[in-house]
């Protein structure tokens, strides 16, 4: 991940002037434990498969998501995210960096993890407008997870 003194003026400025809502919040504890929990996966990272569109580019960014079959091979995941704020080497030459599937399956047998569930989220970071992603595409996303079973989710923001 880049450091802010990395990116462009342009991105700088954006950073700096643009309004965060500052959330207070608590995690949820766990009622049983991580061995016998089901993880749910989302990324920021824009991944998608080929047979699936591409995220709208637009200035205010995408609120979309793709779904991202757990069994599926990462070495077909195709890159929709096109900040320039960060450099996209590492995820493409791995997607584990930014969506860890692999790993959460080697956490599933060692018995670390319950569960992998079946599918992930992926999301495209970079959204400047997030009134559509708050209101609607992440609350859709959360019901799937929570139709799952999902019980724990781990979030990549990238």
């Amino acid at each position: 991940m880049a450091e802010l003194s990395d990116a462009s003026l342009l991105v700088r400025s954006f950073m700096r002037a643009y309004r965060y809502t500052v959330s207070v919040w608590q995690p949820a504890r766990l009622t049983k434990p991580l061995s016998a929990c089901k993880v749910g996966l989302v990324t920021t990272a824009a991944f998608h498969l080929p047979t699936q569109p591409t995220f709208d580019l637009k200035l205010a960014g995408d609120p979309s998501f793709r779904i991202i079959p757990t069994d599926c091979d990462l070495t077909t995941l195709k890159v929709g995210h096109v900040s320039p704020s960060f450099d996209h080497t590492g995820i493409e030459r791995d997607p584990n960096l930014a969506l860890p599937i692999t790993r959460f399956q080697e956490l599933v047998a060692e018995g670390v993890v319950g569960e992998l569930n079946a599918r992930a989220w992926s999301f495209c970071g970079s959204i400047a407008k997030p009134g559509e992603l708050i209101a609607r595409t992440a609350p859709e996303a959360a019901a799937q997870a929570r139709a799952d079973g999902v019980e724990v989710a781990l979030l990549t923001p990238v």
